[in-house]
């Protein structure tokens, strides 16, 4: 599976950079901003967020968005740590067996999906 890495969380979940994909895992909007402009609030999909305010905001708790404005399910938060490590063991480990990751992290990705669209409910 060919991915690029979100440039807020870091995680392989962007078919491609730029194209207003959103990352499952931080929420942020793939608007092509990036580091030499990190600290600028553009508006647009990402709102009031720049993309360092985001990355700060996901190493706090998870997401981009700060925790008065989005709380997700402790479920949500669980399969969210899973999908997580998932993604770091394709980082790290240089034994794993890459299809076998990437079966689990689109499980992990397919569970949290239902779990965002049941709460939604």
């Amino acid at each position: 599976m060919q991915r690029t890495q979100c440039p807020c969380c870091k995680c392989l979940t962007l078919e491609e950079r730029g194209n207003d994909d959103i990352c499952i895992v931080c929420d942020w909007e793939d608007d092509g901003q990036d580091d030499p402009y990190a600290d600028k609030v553009y508006g647009g999909p990402n709102g009031e967020y720049s993309l360092s305010q985001a990355r700060e905001n996901f190493k706090a708790h998870g997401t981009m968005y700060n925790k008065l404005e989005y709380k997700p399910s402790a479920k949500e938060e669980e399969i969210k740590s899973l999908l997580i490590n998932t993604y770091k063991k394709l980082d790290f480990d240089k034994y794993i067996k890459k299809e076998e990751a990437w079966k689990e992290i689109l499980y992990y990705e397919e569970a949290l999906r239902n779990e965002r669209y049941s709460s939604d409910i």
